[in-house]
């Protein structure tokens, strides 16, 4: 059987059997009851062996409650199982032989096998146990009392109910029969419990390998809100720091090496720039070609923006450089950064993406396309944040297409 649906069998036998030992702990107190009642009358309904025998019960069954909703109850489950009926069919039973009763007293008996198939329907295999047990009991208690086979299934045997004639072996039919369909309905349950559990497991997977895709392209933010909202979803940042990174060479390298090596490469370089952006909080946003986009401050508001696009920046340079000896390539990168307002969002109904607009990720991307190989240049929105913590060179103005001339700065 599939190991989660067995710890959750476990699980739902455990509290079914709280179920059943408080009922049965009322039910035997209610006959006490009654019995002390009967017993004012010239014929007592119960001996004062029984009634310390159902109050013994009484007492077990209140423990094994309280035994049952500790902690310590996970490794006895399956025996507390087995030992609350056959506790009931035995106690019932030497009541009823030690009154001269050679017949089965099958009332509880019944009573106990509708009640497990019913409250606790799994296990079918365990409720077979506790019915051979309970008739195996019957007999052993009836030899005690000197009672044989043959003198329990002699043709003038029987049990009187008024003026209802009931033959032993015919209450045995009876009951015979109530266990094969009990024991037959728990098997079906069971059956049906254990597709329908694997089946919702399977779904679950499904959902959660779903939510992973998902969260590779969105947000864990954004992925929420489109899930619960039909509108465009467009946001405002006033204050964020975009990244672009390009990989100086890689056209190249690609033309000279087979493709599965390019991939390779790639998402080796991309996995570890990947693990860099979850280190420092930026959001990756797309990779084009060798060129990799992040973005630090959406979507949630982060005042160090700047100084955490600027450290994950100096990471990634360090691990080009790690590749690099690793595979034995001389591969450059080229960063560039800058800071602003941007305007975020989902865009498309098929394969929809979540980008960035905005004259801020325009200056990013020049920063990065008009700067140095293996350097990392930031416009002057970028340098404003971090002038007093790092130590930048002024480039001469420097002609930006779309921008005109531009005062940008590289890490020094």
């Amino acid at each position: 059987m599939n190991a989660e649906y067995l710890r959750w069998r476990s699980q739902f036998v455990r509290k079914r059997l709280q179920i059943v030992t408080a009922i049965a702990a009322v039910c035997i107190l209610s006959f006490m009851v009654f019995a002390l009642i009967g017993n004012k009358g010239d014929i007592p309904l119960k001996t004062d062996i029984s009634l310390a025998l159902d109050l013994t019960l009484e007492i077990v069954f209140i423990a094994v409650f309280l035994l049952l909703r500790s902690r310590f109850a996970n490794n006895y489950v399956y025996p507390i199982f087995f030992i609350v009926p056959t506790l009931i069919t035995l106690t019932m039973q030497i009541n009823a032989s030690s009154a001269g009763i050679i017949a089965p007293f099958f009332i509880p008996w019944v009573l106990v096998f509708v009640a497990q198939a019913t409250l606790v329907p799994v296990c079918w295999h365990l409720h077979l146990a506790i019915q051979l047990f309970t008739f195996v009991n019957y007999f052993l208690i009836s030899n005690y009392f000197g009672y044989s086979v043959s003198d329990i299934f002699g043709l003038s045997n029987h049990l009187t109910l008024g003026k209802l004639i009931l033959p032993i072996s015919l209450i045995f039919m009876f009951i015979g029969w109530i266990c094969i369909m009990g024991d037959l309905s728990v098997y079906l349950y069971e059956r049906l419990q254990q597709s329908e559990f694997i089946a919702k497991k399977e779904l679950e997977e499904q959902k959660e390998r779903s939510e992973r895709l998902l969260l590779n392209v969105l947000p864990q933010s954004i992925a929420d809100r489109l899930k619960l909202e039909s509108d465009l979803i467009a946001d405002n940042f006033q204050e964020v720091s975009v990244l672009f990174a390009d990989i100086v060479g890689f056209t190249v390298l690609s033309s000279q090496i087979p493709p599965e090596e390019v991939v390779g490469f790639l998402n080796q370089i991309f996995s570890r720039f990947d693990r860099l952006a979850e280190q420092y909080g930026l959001e990756k946003i797309k990779t084009i070609g060798d060129a990799y986009m992040a973005v630090a401050g959406l979507p949630f508001a982060q005042d160090n923006h700047a100084q955490a696009a600027i450290e994950m920046a100096i990471a990634m340079q360090k691990e080009l450089n790690l590749f690099n000896q690793e595979c034995h390539q001389n591969l450059k990168i080229r960063i560039g950064i800058s800071s602003g307002p941007v305007v975020a969002g989902v865009i498309g109904i098929k394969k929809f993406t979540y980008d960035l607009w905005g004259d801020t990720v325009n200056t990013a991307s020049r920063m990065e396309s008009h700067g140095i190989a293996g350097c990392i240049q930031v416009s002057e929105s970028t340098y404003q944040y971090l002038r007093d913590r790092y130590h930048f060179e002024v480039r001469d103005r420097v002609v930006i297409k779309g921008k005109g001339e531009m005062t940008t700065y590289v890490l020094k």
